[in-house]
C-alpha cells in the first residue's frame, strides 16, 4: 500500500480536480486547488477526522481558488501561491471569476518560489515553476513518492490553455520540457482536470510536446 493518501473531489462548473493529500499515518492533509462546493471539501474532512494544514494553489484561476476564502475561514490554513501569481488572484478580471458572476479577489499567505521545499502533512513537498497558462503557475512535486500535481499545465494527452491573461504558449512549452520531460517517466501526474497520467505516458503520446 502507497504510503500517501490522495483524495480527488471535481468541483465546480469546469470540473476541476481539487485533491485532499495526506500521509496516510497522520490526520494532516494538504488541500490543492479548493475550486468551489467548500461544504464538500469539509464534509471529507470532518468524516475522515482530518485537519488541513495547508491550502496549495497552482495558480489564480477561478476555477481553482473560489472556495479557498471560505475553506482557509474553517481551518486556518495558510495560502500558498507562487509570488508572480499575486495580482491574478487579486483581480477579478484577471482571474476570469467576474465572467461568471461572481467576483473572487484573495491574497496568498506564503509565497512560493522554484524548488522551494517544505514538509507539511508529513510529506515532502517541491515547487516546480512552470509559466505558461499563468505566469505564476506551478506544480507540487512529492519528492519521496513520485507524484506532481500539475494543475493547468499538462494534462493526459494534453495541455493547458494559454490564452487568458499571462498565459503564454511558448513559455508553457519551454516550461514542460524543461522542468517536467526532464524527469522520470514512471512520475505520476495528478492534473487540474481529467484522469491522472505520467511523464512517460505524456513524452510518447502528448501531440502539444
Amino acid at each position: 500500500m502507497r504510503k500517501v493518501n490522495i483524495k480527488t473531489l471535481v468541483l465546480g462548473m469546469v470540473q476541476n480536480n481539487c485533491y485532499i493529500v495526506g500521509d496516510r499515518e497522520s490526520k494532516e492533509v494538504v488541500v490543492i486547488d479548493p475550486g468551489d462546493d467548500v461544504y464538500k471539501i469539509e464534509k471529507y474532512l470532518k468524516d475522515n477526522d482530518l485537519e488541513c494544514k495547508a491550502i496549495f494553489l497552482t495558480h489564480g484561476h477561478f476555477d481553482h481558488i473560489s472556495a479557498v476564502a471560505e475553506l482557509k475561514g474553517l481551518t486556518d490554513a495558510p495560502v500558498y501561491a507562487h509570488e508572480a501569481e499575486t495580482e491574478l488572484l487579486s483581480n477579478p478580471e484577471l482571474n476570469a471569476s467576474a465572467l461568471v458572476g461572481g467576483e473572487v479577489s484573495l491574497q496568498q499567505d506564503i509565497m512560493i518560489k522554484d524548488k522551494d521545499v517544505f514538509n507539511i502533512a508529513g510529506l515532502s513537498w517541491q515547487v516546480i515553476h512552470t509559466p505558461g497558462h499563468t505566469q505564476g503557475g506551478v506544480c507540487y512535486h512529492l519528492l519521496e513518492h513520485g507524484m506532481i500535481f500539475t494543475g493547468d499545465t499538462i494534462f493526459y494527452e494534453s495541455v493547458g490553455r494559454t490564452d487568458f491573461p499571462t498565459g503564454n504558449k511558448n513559455t508553457l512549452t519551454e516550461s514542460i520540457h524543461n522542468q517536467l520531460m526532464v524527469l522520470a517517466d514512471n512520475i505520476e501526474l495528478y492534473p487540474g482536470h481529467g484522469r491522472p497520467t505520467t511523464i512517460g505516458h505524456e513524452r510518447q503520446n502528448n501531440p502539444y510536446l
